[in-house]
């Protein structure tokens, strides 16, 4: 019994590139087919597959060592060119037992992530696991692992500071916004409707601001926006002049241009007074002119990036906290895995006993059972079930704190 069952390859951001880690992808309504033939080809006992933007983990269960023969012939069914199949062999981790178990609670607490903190890590385990169990890939022992990296990965979060400050571009932008306090009926202009202001766009809905107008150099993905934020009040960058001139309260500007959309022209395009503006662009979607209107009020990417940096060293000194619970964390699984193993061990116990007590009442003592009135067999056989009863569960009881004792005592 133990751990060393557990093994792991891993690629990520921290040993590959983002496109070596792209080519192992495999889409969710693909993983079922795809993992069943991994299962089958290795002879694995379980396997569970994790797949995000910036790495890819093998979680799988095996006696057997994965030895690098394996390695490279899971790496094939990708289909890999000679030169990437070398680099990727090159960069993958291995992992086993207890290692294995930490570098996984690390992952789903994000300590390995690229932001530390960032929460979506530990949906996309968990909904690796649930994939994983709801087509019996996973099998026993990864069902008790993916319990306990879930229940721990929690403990981080909720018990640490880990991820209560804010970092990203979008949570830090919003802040931004709010702390402006603009009335819920402010006009807003939001030019650009890529993933940024698509994402504050969810906020700002979210809060109540629906006098927004979306404007995109494809009227397509504007359109997408505004359904978003419940406006029709959306076109392209053709309508920029008037939708200036209009007196925006506010403009959330997001491009991904080369070049600043927004210049010292457009400024004079606006009505006098203040305004505020959301620039999430980068580089800046503002140019030197632009900036030198009056009574402007402009939080960008490089005021941004400096709290987001401070936010990350008030994360960074959670770490500690963190890695005392995973640490905890692993005690505990390997408690549980214990325990499981037991009950597994002893799960012929209860058909054994009960085929005893039919040998006994229905052979050896079937014509004393006879000789007696219908009450008083009740009774014999209401006090054969309540000893069939305890001598099933009182030995699994035993074995298990035996099991448990042992563990505490080493």
């Amino acid at each position: 019994m133990g751990v060393e069952h557990l093994q792991i390859l891993s690629l990520n951001f921290q040993h590959a590139s983002i496109e070596d880690v792209g080519l192992l992808h495999v889409a969710p309504d693909e993983q079922p087919a795809v993992l069943t033939n991994w299962k089958i080809q290795l002879g694995l006992q379980g396997i569970v597959f994790l797949s995000t933007c910036n790495r890819v983990e093998f979680i799988m269960s095996d006696e057997k060592y994965f030895c690098m023969g394996r390695q490279a012939h899971l790496m094939q069914q990708f289909g890999l060119a000679p030169e990437a199949f070398t680099r990727i062999m090159a960069a993958v981790q291995v992992y086993r037992g207890e290692q294995a178990m930490r570098h996984l609670m690390r992952v789903a607490s994000s300590l390995e992530s690229m932001v530390l903190g960032e929460r979506e890590i530990l949906t996309q385990v968990r909904e690796a696991f649930d994939l994983a169990m709801n087509h019996r890939l996973a099998g026993d022992r990864l069902r008790v692992t993916g319990r306990s990296v879930v229940e721990t990965a929690k403990k981080v979060f909720t018990d640490t500071d880990v991820a209560t400050q804010a970092v990203s571009v979008n949570s830090l932008g919003w802040q931004a916004f709010k702390a402006w306090n603009l009335p819920r009926d402010a006009s807003i202009l939001m030019i650009g409707a890529g993933a940024t202001n698509t994402s504050v766009g969810r906020f700002l809905a979210k809060a109540g601001y629906h006098n927004v107008h979306v404007l995109n150099r494809s009227l397509e993905r504007a359109q997408a926006l505004a359904d978003i934020l419940h406006t029709s009040m959306v076109g392209t960058l053709e309508a920029l002049p008037d939708a200036l001139a209009a007196g925006p309260a506010a403009i959330v500007i997001c491009t991904g241009s080369d070049q600043a959309l927004l210049t010292g022209e457009h400024a004079r395009m606006l009505p006098a007074g203040p305004l505020h503006v959301l620039d999430l662009g980068v580089p800046s979607d503002l140019d030197a002119g632009f900036r030198e209107r009056p009574e402007l009020t402009v939080v960008d990417m490089t005021a941004l990036k400096e709290i987001a940096d401070q936010n990350l060293a008030i994360r960074a000194t959670e770490v500690g906290k963190c890695e005392s619970l995973l640490e905890a964390g692993l005690v505990e699984y390997i408690e549980r895995l214990q325990a499981r193993e037991v009950e597994l061990a002893l799960i012929e116990l209860p058909n054994m006993i009960k085929a005893i007590r039919d040998t006994a009442m229905g052979d050896i003592f079937a014509e004393d059972l006879e000789g007696l009135d219908a009450e008083a067999r009740q009774v014999v056989e209401r006090i054969v079930a309540y000893l069939e009863k305890k001598y099933v569960g009182l030995p699994m009881k035993l074995a298990k704190e035996a099991v448990l004792e042992q563990l505490r005592k080493s």
